[in-house]
């Protein structure tokens, strides 16, 4: 069981990461570079800002990066 949670949490961080990414690339192109890097250092408050900014807008973006953060949850408590 321990396998199985070890690698749903590798796989849920190289997911993630590639998320935080688009989300870097959305701010750059939508708001300048300020933006993005404040996108790029500031991860769960930008992807937050960005979900609800794109919401009818790109809307795939928009559920995946909202399943993610909403999965970060229960895959961070149970990783302790």
């Amino acid at each position: 069981m321990r396998a199985i949670f070890g690698l749903i949490y590798v796989a849920f961080i190289i997911t993630a990461t590639i998320t935080h990414i688009w989300t870097v690339i959305i701010a750059f192109s939508e708001s300048g570079i300020f933006a993005g890097i404040l996108t790029f250092l500031f991860p769960f408050l930008s992807e937050i800002y960005w979900v609800i900014k794109m919401f009818g807008e790109n809307d795939l973006y928009a559920y995946t990066a909202l399943v993610h953060l909403i999965l970060a949850i229960p895959i961070s408590a149970l990783r302790n």
